[in-house]
Protein backbone atom coordinates (compact mmCIF):
# COMPACT_ATOMS: atom_id res chain seq x y z
CA UNK A 1 0.00 0.00 0.00
CA UNK A 2 1.38 3.40 -0.99
CA UNK A 3 1.72 6.09 1.65
CA UNK A 4 2.91 9.67 1.76
CA UNK A 5 6.56 9.63 2.70
CA UNK A 6 7.93 12.00 5.32
CA UNK A 7 10.46 13.25 2.75
CA UNK A 8 7.62 14.45 0.48
CA UNK A 9 6.18 16.59 3.27
CA UNK A 10 9.65 17.83 4.22
CA UNK A 11 10.22 18.88 0.60
CA UNK A 12 7.10 21.07 0.74
CA UNK A 13 8.22 22.61 4.05
CA UNK A 14 11.67 23.45 2.67
CA UNK A 15 10.16 24.77 -0.58
CA UNK A 16 7.97 27.17 1.41
CA UNK A 17 11.15 28.69 2.88
CA UNK A 18 13.06 28.70 -0.45
CA UNK A 19 10.42 29.45 -3.06
CA UNK A 20 12.69 30.63 -5.87
CA UNK A 21 13.91 29.21 -9.18
CA UNK A 22 17.58 28.89 -8.22
CA UNK A 23 16.83 26.75 -5.17
CA UNK A 24 14.24 24.68 -7.04
CA UNK A 25 16.58 23.96 -9.96
CA UNK A 26 19.36 22.91 -7.58
CA UNK A 27 16.96 20.61 -5.71
CA UNK A 28 14.90 19.28 -8.60
CA UNK A 29 15.74 15.64 -7.75
CA UNK A 30 14.04 16.16 -4.35
CA UNK A 31 10.95 17.48 -6.13
CA UNK A 32 10.92 14.59 -8.59
CA UNK A 33 11.14 12.03 -5.78
CA UNK A 34 8.33 13.73 -3.86
CA UNK A 35 6.19 14.01 -6.99
CA UNK A 36 6.72 10.31 -7.77
CA UNK A 37 5.67 9.38 -4.23
CA UNK A 38 2.52 11.53 -4.42
CA UNK A 39 1.70 10.09 -7.87
CA UNK A 40 1.86 6.57 -6.38
CA UNK A 41 -0.49 7.61 -3.58
CA UNK A 42 -2.81 9.31 -6.08
CA UNK A 43 -2.84 6.11 -8.20
CA UNK A 44 -3.77 3.98 -5.20
CA UNK A 45 -6.56 6.40 -4.24
CA UNK A 46 -7.81 6.32 -7.84
CA UNK A 47 -7.96 2.51 -7.83
CA UNK A 48 -9.86 2.50 -4.53
CA UNK A 49 -12.30 5.15 -5.76
CA UNK A 50 -13.02 3.13 -8.90
CA UNK A 51 -14.38 0.34 -6.68
CA UNK A 52 -17.29 2.66 -5.76
CA UNK A 53 -17.53 5.31 -8.49
CA UNK A 54 -17.05 5.72 -12.25
CA UNK A 55 -13.89 7.85 -12.46
CA UNK A 56 -12.53 8.85 -15.88
CA UNK A 57 -9.16 10.22 -14.70
CA UNK A 58 -6.68 7.93 -16.51
CA UNK A 59 -3.99 7.68 -13.81
CA UNK A 60 -2.77 9.05 -10.52
CA UNK A 61 0.02 10.91 -12.30
CA UNK A 62 -2.47 12.55 -14.68
CA UNK A 63 -4.58 13.59 -11.67
CA UNK A 64 -1.74 15.72 -10.24
CA UNK A 65 -1.62 19.47 -10.75
CA UNK A 66 1.56 21.19 -11.85
CA UNK A 67 3.73 22.68 -9.12
CA UNK A 68 4.34 25.84 -11.16
CA UNK A 69 2.12 28.79 -10.21
CA UNK A 70 0.61 31.19 -12.75
CA UNK A 71 1.91 34.50 -11.39
CA UNK A 72 0.89 36.74 -14.30
CA UNK A 73 -2.01 38.44 -12.49
CA UNK A 74 -1.11 37.60 -8.89
CA UNK A 75 0.38 39.86 -6.25
CA UNK A 76 2.16 36.77 -4.89
CA UNK A 77 5.04 36.21 -7.34
CA UNK A 78 6.40 33.03 -5.73
CA UNK A 79 6.91 30.65 -8.67
CA UNK A 80 5.92 27.35 -6.99
CA UNK A 81 2.94 25.97 -5.15
CA UNK A 82 3.74 24.71 -1.66
CA UNK A 83 1.28 21.85 -1.88
CA UNK A 84 0.48 18.87 -4.05
CA UNK A 85 -3.01 18.72 -5.52
CA UNK A 86 -4.88 16.08 -7.49
CA UNK A 87 -8.28 16.10 -9.20
CA UNK A 88 -10.38 13.06 -10.04
CA UNK A 89 -13.19 13.52 -12.57
CA UNK A 90 -16.29 11.38 -12.69
CA UNK A 91 -17.29 9.84 -16.04
CA UNK A 92 -19.01 12.67 -17.88
CA UNK A 93 -21.57 13.60 -19.15
CA UNK A 94 -23.54 10.88 -17.37
CA UNK A 95 -21.96 11.47 -13.98
CA UNK A 96 -20.87 15.00 -13.23
CA UNK A 97 -18.54 16.35 -10.63
CA UNK A 98 -15.35 15.12 -9.10
CA UNK A 99 -13.02 14.97 -6.15
CA UNK A 100 -9.99 16.99 -5.04
CA UNK A 101 -7.02 15.94 -2.90
CA UNK A 102 -4.82 18.62 -1.30
CA UNK A 103 -1.56 17.69 0.46
CA UNK A 104 0.12 20.49 2.38
CA UNK A 105 1.94 20.48 5.71
CA UNK A 106 -0.68 21.37 8.32
CA UNK A 107 -3.46 21.90 5.77
CA UNK A 108 -4.32 18.67 3.92
CA UNK A 109 -7.91 17.91 2.93
CA UNK A 110 -10.19 16.08 0.51
CA UNK A 111 -13.16 17.68 -1.22
CA UNK A 112 -15.86 16.80 -3.69
CA UNK A 113 -18.71 18.33 -5.62
CA UNK A 114 -19.57 19.76 -8.97
CA UNK A 115 -19.59 23.15 -10.63
CA UNK A 116 -22.74 25.01 -11.68
CA UNK A 117 -25.52 22.60 -10.74
CA UNK A 118 -28.67 23.16 -12.77
CA UNK A 119 -32.23 23.21 -11.37
CA UNK A 120 -32.72 19.46 -12.02
CA UNK A 121 -29.55 18.67 -10.05
CA UNK A 122 -30.75 20.80 -7.16
CA UNK A 123 -34.21 19.20 -7.24
CA UNK A 124 -32.61 15.72 -7.00
CA UNK A 125 -30.48 16.84 -4.05
CA UNK A 126 -33.48 18.44 -2.35
CA UNK A 127 -35.52 15.24 -2.81
CA UNK A 128 -32.66 13.07 -1.50
CA UNK A 129 -32.32 14.99 1.76
CA UNK A 130 -36.06 15.49 2.36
Amino acid sequence: MASIQKSSIEFLQILRQNNNRDWFNENKPLYQAAQENIAEVAEEILNLMRLHDDIETPSGKKALFRIYRDVRFSKNKEPYKTNFGAAYRRNQPIKRGGYYLHIEPGNSFVGGGFYQPNKDDLAKIRAAIA
